[in-house]
């Protein structure tokens, strides 16, 4: 493993016990596996904070480093369309055809399936979308997040969410319009942790541009799916309620400011030492569990 590549000061972590899974008691929780050889990071943030980038940053570093490590449901629009489709028309359907795989495929096992859908209907009927488009692709696309949750509870590395549960709750939170602190806190009721939860944020001024140069980018048709710049620019307030509520609960927040792009080798250094280190605690703690009695 690589040295000295400098401090992680720019990194506030507001320490406290970790967690492993919060489920509510009503419903069958997500259980993990017995024993340890992985770790679940998410990435939170408002739109255009940087979330994506910083989780492909620190999978190719973990990676580089030696750790098996991998990004899930990851989604980043194409930057060029091809000429065969200008309006951007077939990469449209097939990113339908796509989100729309895996609730069928789940729904051809419905007993196999019950906790996932019960976790995502709750979810979404705790804070509904006023608009009907965005409740049935926020409930499509937590019963997709519930299947590669549960994969991921099964695998051995380390797997990187550069949105999940967390960031779920605060895009219901924010398209629900009308969503207090008791709303949201049931909402958090309902959804399973991470290991490690990472905020990333950055000037509202740096998300405008960052958003308005994505929807420069985007095709016609890929517009359909985002949401507007004001809509997105309103997201900051509610991850910092979020955020604050789970800080409340106990949870550990790493926070990373990703105003400065020179800040991002230094962000991610400190980010991997805290993995390492929960990492070597729990192998520790198994490892004692494990070992047999003199």
């Amino acid at each position: 493993m690589r040295r000295g590549r400098g401090s992680a000061d720019r990194l506030t972590n507001t320490s406290s016990r970790i967690t492993y899974v919060i489920a509510s008691p009503a419903y069958t929780p997500i259980v993990k596996p017995e024993g340890f050889s992985r770790m679940i990071v998410e990435f939170v943030g408002p739109a255009g904070s940087g979330k994506t980038t910083f989780a492909h940053a620190l999978c190719y570093r973990l990676r580089e480093d030696g750790y098996p490590a991998r990004v899930v449901l990851s989604h980043q629009p194409a930057r060029r369309n091809s000429p065969m489709d200008a309006g951007g028309i077939i990469a449209a359907a097939q990113r339908v055809a796509r989100a729309m795989a895996t609730p069928l495929a789940m729904a051809c096992q419905p007993f196999a399936n019950a906790v996932n859908f019960r976790i995502s209907a709750s979810l979404v009927r705790t804070l509904p979308p006023q608009n009907a488009i965005w409740l049935i692709r926020f409930s499509q696309y937590v019963l997709r997040l519930t299947r590669a949750w549960e994969q991921s509870l099964a695998s051995e590395e380390i797997v990187i969410f550069d949105q999940a549960f967390v960031q779920a709750v605060s895009s219901l939170a924010l398209f629900n319009g009308t969503a207090d602190e008791i709303s949201i806190a049931r909402a958090l009721d309902l959804i399973p942790m991470p290991d490690l939860v990472v905020r990333i944020d950055a000037p509202q001024r740096l998300r405008e541009d960052r958003l308005n140069d994505r929807l420069r980018h985007l095709s016609f048709a890929e517009r359909l799916f985002e949401a507007s710049l004001n809509t997105n620019l309103q997201s900051a307030p509610v991850i910092e309620r979020i955020c604050s509520l789970l800080e409340a609960r106990g949870r550990s927040i790493i926070e990373v400011n990703a105003s400065e792009r020179r800040s991002l080798g230094l962000a991610i250094h400190g980010i991997e030492r805290q993995i390492l280190g929960k990492l070597s605690t729990q192998w520790n703690g198994y490892a004692r569990r494990s070992s047999p009695r003199v």
